[in-house]
């Protein structure tokens, strides 16, 4: 990554507060062009099985600064997210404030949690969009990588943001504890990372103690015809289903804990890791628990210019209100060429989770949805 550094002088004459005390800022940036297919702009599945251009460009700034004693403090921030980071009422959603000294880190705002830290996501996803990103881990605490936040799902959790997180390491043991908005959540990570066989070698573990919270979505009203040429919202199998939009519901979700754990490799060429989540959300006076469970593994091999990467991932439980997604599997193969100077050729191709319709109380909670194939070609570039 290049960064472009300002003077103060030139700081002052862009009007960046307090600048008299700044002692770092760099800007970095990313951007995106090429083509997608069954993909909206952002690489998540649409299922319109068309081919369409994307493309996208952001930019941020790095902030760092040191006090007299040798405490180092700064704060990260991308220029799309900057409403998110000035907090307003509930907090910062975007960027993240840290201080650090040989206490450890203290890190405040849109960073990750404790169990994220260490265990992190599974390898392999070279593509130039992410194409939906099927092979990051499902931790709770980040608020929902679940990749379906519009479901009755535990894995969007809307006040996960923004996480309290400290850190210390030493000799190559390391731990994380973390607290979510309202600091109710516990979460802890510990990793042990060490040289091994010409490579590196790591293992990463992760516990999420998490209260319960209210999610609303806005998925619509599912309804099927009831016989009389009216509709219902009590659908069975096979029926046909409609859903009328703008209907948005709120479901509470219980209080629950999620474990993960991760063992990563790393050679000259070579790169491997599988990743491991067990989440269980209990059962209280009003909504039923529910266990939602996955394992992947993912790698990267690579010569010269080209790296190749390719993932699997499974959700080998999912039960009452995840029962839909209990067995389904995604998996992607992608690539990417170095053309040096920041820039790469990257694209992949995926098949996403798909998902079955789910019935509670003879009603139609959930309607099913296919497994897509999702592609994208182009060049990434990074400033």
């Amino acid at each position: 990554m290049k960064n472009v550094l300002f003077t103060t002088t030139a700081l002052a004459a862009l009007a960046i507060g307090g600048v008299a005390s700044a002692q770092g800022i760099s800007l970095f940036g990313d951007a995106r062009l090429g083509l997608g297919y069954n993909i909206n702009n952002d690489g998540s599945a649409n299922g319109d099985e068309d081919l369409r251009a994307i493309s996208r460009v952001r930019f941020g700034v790095n902030m760092t600064g040191e006090t007299d004693s040798g405490i180092t403090f700064g704060a990260t921030i991308r220029a799309d997210n900057a409403v998110g980071g000035q907090g307003g009422t509930l907090g910062q959603t975007a960027g993240n404030v840290f201080v650090s000294g040989s206490w450890g880190t203290l890190t405040y705002g849109d960073t990750n949690a404790a169990d994220e830290q260490w265990v992190g996501d599974i390898p392999g996803n070279l593509s130039l969009t992410g194409l939906g990103d099927l092979q990051e881990t499902f931790f709770i605490s980040n608020g929902g990588s679940f990749g379906d936040d519009t479901a009755n799902n535990f894995a969007a959790n809307p006040t996960a943001r923004p996480t309290v997180r400290y850190d210390f390491d030493i000799a190559g043991f390391g731990i994380s504890l973390s607290s979510n908005r309202d600091l109710t959540d516990v979460v802890v990570g510990a990793g042990y990372q060490a040289d091994f066989g010409g490579g590196s070698f790591g293992i990463g573990v992760g516990y999420n103690n998490y209260k319960s919270f209210r999610q609303t979505v806005g998925t619509g009203l599912s309804v099927c015809e009831d016989g009389a040429g009216g509709l219902t919202t009590t659908c069975n199998a096979g029926d046909d289903v409609f859903t009328i939009a703008g209907a948005d519901s709120t479901t509470e979700v219980p209080e629950g804990e999620q474990w993960s754990a991760a063992v990563t490799g790393d050679w000259e060429n070579f790169g491997l890791g599988v990743v491991w989540t067990q989440a269980d959300s209990k059962s209280n006076d009003f909504v039923e628990g529910a266990k939602f469970g996955t394992i992947g593994v993912g790698g990267t091999f690579g010569w010269d210019a080209f790296t190749v990467g390719a993932y699997y991932v499974n959700i080998y439980e999912g039960s009452e209100r995840l029962e839909g997604y209990d067995g389904k599997s995604a998996y992607g193969l992608t690539a990417a060429y170095d053309l040096g100077g920041g820039a790469q050729v990257a694209g992949g191709v995926a098949r996403t989770f798909g998902r079955d319709e789910l019935f509670q109380g003879g009603s139609l909670i959930q309607t099913d949805q296919d497994a897509d194939t999702v592609a994208d070609f182009g060049i990434k570039m990074a400033f």
